[in-house]
């Protein structure tokens, strides 16, 4: 295996440096590691004697070299998957360990230590979390991809090098994007197993309808036309609520911030969850009755909220970061931490409004509420955050802030019309009181 080269490789570097010498933990966690590799030949041994010793190499050891090559063998190692195969220790020797890929995932967020991290850690950090949220095959939501996300943007603010800040910009587009797109697949996924419901619903004297994986699915994702799909959404949703939004009352800017129907008190708890790609072919089903496979359309519902759910939290983070106030020093300053953090938390709202408009629009995209346990539709779920973003910033007078604001302000009208008409005048005099400070500071 390409694999058992890199691993040798990286854990060979561990054991002849000075550090394995000088920490006996580190020096003998490495040597049964290269001895286990020896032992299982050509395949990997148990992982948690793989990770152990590029888990010491990055916390016992300062040594740059060491510790990027560390890092560089875990995010190789969650890229090939490696870190979902079972371990042979049992883990009822420890109930409270976590997963090992939420571990991996602490140790690479761990080696950060803000600006004083050398600039060659910086990078190795992004790039293996980057590898942790990209994976396919084994995908991390929940915490672990919040603690992922969260850990690339403090690269970005802390970070002095200004290519490492590019890189985690970038990263941070890549992982915000790869997370929506999953939910769009989702979104495809659930309109396919309808459609197989209503052939299903519509077949008489047990008659069935084979339909087969390569008719469903095109380069791994379920066709369909998302331009047109999201406009028949658009057209429904326009229908459905204008009427209410006319017969509903005027609301005030000072009524956008405090209104928040969705309750998401505990959406961010709990622990780090792990879900493996399920093989397409086996989507290939004959459909006999609308019974048939009920159970595993329940599962398929609970694993759409897990992406939604993740999507909902990425989101939510976002615009409770472009909300911060900034201290007076920093208003006009685009270079402060704090400025910066507020233009690319609003710039990651626009680029998921204007490229994955689907998952806001879709009625298929819902959420249970925390409270009621009622399923809430993702858009009705990220008014309250998306509202309060423009409230705060859309009477700025900086113009990035206020330029992108309206950018964010015209998505909204263009996608979203019925669903924030009780709103758009509130938010619509907000953006034109900035205009007019603006116009009139120039």
């Amino acid at each position: 295996m390409s694999s058992i080269v890199f691993v040798v490789s990286a854990l060979e570097t561990i054991a002849a440096s000075k550090e394995a010498h000088k920490k006996p933990q580190l020096g003998e966690a490495t040597k049964r590691a290269l001895d286990d590799i020896k032992a299982h030949e050509p395949q990997l041994p148990d992982p948690e004697v793989i990770f152990l010793p590029l888990q010491l190499a990055t916390t016992l050891s300062t040594n740059i070299i060491l510790t990027t090559t560390a890092l560089d063998c875990i995010g190789k190692l969650i890229s090939y998957s490696y870190f979902s195969v079972p371990s042979a220790t049992p883990a009822e020797s420890d109930p409270d360990r976590a997963p090992l890929i939420e571990r991996a995932i602490d140790t690479i967020c761990n080696c950060f230590q803000g600006e004083s991290t050398p600039v060659e850690v910086q990078l190795q950090i992004v790039g293996s979390l980057l590898a942790a949220v990209l994976n396919d095959k084994i995908i991390v939501h929940g915490a672990g991809l919040l603690k992922a996300v969260r850990q690339v943007y403090n690269v970005f603010l802390l970070s002095k090098n200004s290519r490492n800040q590019q890189v985690a910009q970038g990263t941070l587009t890549q992982m915000v994007g790869t997370v929506f797109e999953r939910v769009k697949t989702r979104i495809h996924m659930k309109e396919a197993r309808q459609n197989l419901s209503r052939l299903g619903k519509g077949t008489a004297n047990g008659s069935f309808v084979t339909i087969t994986a390569s008719e469903l699915f095109v380069d791994g994702s379920v066709v369909a036309d998302s331009e047109s799909t999201v406009g028949t959404y658009i057209e429904r949703v326009d229908s459905e609520t204008s009427q209410s939004a006319e017969d509903g009352p005027k609301l005030t800017l000072k009524d956008l911030e405090h209104r928040k129907d969705f309750d998401d008190s505990h959406m961010g708890d709990g622990p780090t969850m792990v879900t493996q790609l399920k093989q397409k072919a086996s989507r290939a089903a004959s459909v006999q009755s609308p019974e048939d496979g009920s159970e595993e359309s329940g599962d398929d519902e609970v694993e759409d909220e897990v992406y939604i759910r993740d999507a909902y939290l990425v989101f939510r983070s976002f615009c409770n970061l472009s909300t911060k106030i900034l201290p007076p020093d920093q208003l006009f300053d685009l270079k402060s931490q704090a400025m910066r953090s507020k233009l690319i938390s609003l710039h990651l709202i626009h680029h998921l409004l204007n490229n994955h408009v689907l998952v806001f629009a879709s009625p298929l995209c819902t959420i249970t509420n925390s409270k009621s346990n009622e399923r809430t539709s993702f858009l009705s779920a990220v008014k309250f955050y998306l509202c309060l973003s423009i409230t705060r910033n859309g009477a700025s007078s900086v113009d990035r802030v206020y330029e992108v604001c309206c950018e964010i302000f015209w998505l909204m009208l263009k996608y979203m019309r019925a669903p924030f008409k009780a709103s758009s005048t509130s938010l619509f005099g907000s953006v034109v009181v900035s205009n007019a400070r603006i116009t009139e500071r120039d």
